[in-house]
């Protein structure tokens, strides 16, 4: 039998404080940097997503074997970390759905900037050496992972790096994060359209705190657009620039208050916000399309796919072409079988706020939050929404 949880809506008007988790993503750009400038200890309250502490745990402890779950930018970062490690060798693996998503033009770039990197059956092989660097090119890359990957050990390289990002770029703001971290460590980068400079030198170790996460907000500010009355809060979360999903605030502002009848996010700089996203048009009845979503089938699931699939089981319409994703209707299955989260923190998290407009929503494999928001069930409770974990399918 399958654990799951199974989420009805309070009892009483919603009011909390939600102390949110730290940034994955910041945190697990600022360790690898932190251990290319020789002190991991500078990076203070990494948080405890699970991605971010197998990361931590395998840059302290440098086995020969790092296999890293399900974390994308853990195994991503970490084939880039690995090349470098001059003298040593590394072998980066991974959960089958992680091996499964795409890695080879992260791994044709670092070869073709000196990397010493063999494919296995259970991921790659990494020598670690010395690399020349210089001018390289990615054409549209299917995930902004790869560019950061190869920015982060630029000032490592003999020659820096000059990348050239031509095409569509998918996820900026992540790209402008890991130009913002490597700076705090030292570094010189310059960023100006498809041009990427970063000066060689290394890095210096720097203090950081890593901020609250955005990401996780979008859950809550669901909640908010379904649960009207509620007050939310969250302490410590600040507009900073450090991350693009801070757009979210914008979002379901526009969601909420804009009088158009059928409204157009362009999601290409924010796609981890899709599913909430989605999920408040579908509660609310509000058709709404949304564009930029081309790297999102690869994920931890194919989340246009899924998303999809929930919402006809929640009796909603979905349009779907290429990037583009419309919610065409409302909710009105009040009552629908548990869901299937298929291993995706955010397809859990997403589903969870339905609750308030359903009888119960029913997710299985509830432990899947634990890639990004650990305690994103016992914030729940604390809100008010009734929980009660059991056995699913």
């Amino acid at each position: 039998m399958r654990n799951s949880i199974t989420i009805r809506r309070p009892e009483a008007p919603v009011d909390t404080a939600v102390d949110l988790p730290r940034s994955k993503s910041v945190a697990n750009r600022a360790l690898i940097l932190a251990s290319l400038a020789g002190d991991l200890a500078c990076v203070m309250d990494p948080g405890d997503a699970d991605d971010t502490r197998i990361l931590l745990q395998l840059l302290r402890e440098r086995p020969r074997t790092m296999h890293c779950g399900l974390g994308g930018t853990t195994f991503r970062f970490l084939l880039a970390w690995a090349a470098v490690q001059e003298g040593e060798e590394h072998a980066i693996t991974g959960e089958a759905r992680l091996l499964e998503r795409p890695h080879d033009p992260l791994v044709d770039g670092l070869r073709r900037l000196g990397a010493d990197i063999e494919r296995t059956g259970a991921g790659f092989r990494v020598r670690g050496r010395r690399m020349a660097g210089g001018t390289l090119t990615l054409d549209a890359p299917a995930s902004s992972q790869f560019v950061s990957a190869l920015m982060l050990i630029g000032p490592c390289l003999e020659q820096g790096l000059h990348l050239q990002w031509t095409g569509r770029q998918l996820s900026r703001p992540y790209v402008e994060m890991t130009a913002r971290a490597m700076r705090h460590f030292g570094a010189s980068v310059e960023l100006a359209g498809a041009s990427i400079r970063i000066g060689k030198g290394g890095y210096r170790a720097a203090p950081l705190v890593v901020p609250r996460d955005w990401s996780a907000a979008a859950f809550w500010l669901e909640c908010q657009a379904l649960l009207p009355a509620a007050r939310i809060v969250f302490p410590g979360l600040a507009r900073d620039g450090w991350q693009g999903d801070e757009a979210a605030i914008d979002h379901w502002a526009s969601l909420t208050a804009t009088d158009d009848p059928h409204p157009v996010l362009d999601l290409t700089a924010t796609p981890d916000l899709f599913q909430p996203l989605a999920f408040t048009c579908a509660a609310l009845g509000r058709n709404c399309t949304f564009t930029g979503l081309d790297n999102l089938p690869l994920k931890e699931t194919d989340r246009l796919a899924a998303v999809a699939d929930a919402l006809r089981t929640l009796g909603c319409g979905t349009r779907r072409e290429a990037g583009t994703f419309t919610v065409d209707g409302r909710i009105t299955n009040a009552a629908p079988p548990p869901f299937d989260p298929q291993g995706d923190h955010r397809m859990a998290m997403a589903l969870a706020p339905l609750a308030a407009i359903c009888e119960a929503i029913t997710v299985l494999d509830p432990e899947v939050v634990r890639k990004s928001y650990p305690g994103f069930w016992d914030d729940l409770r604390r809100a008010g929404f009734r929980l009660r974990e059991g056995d699913g399918e």
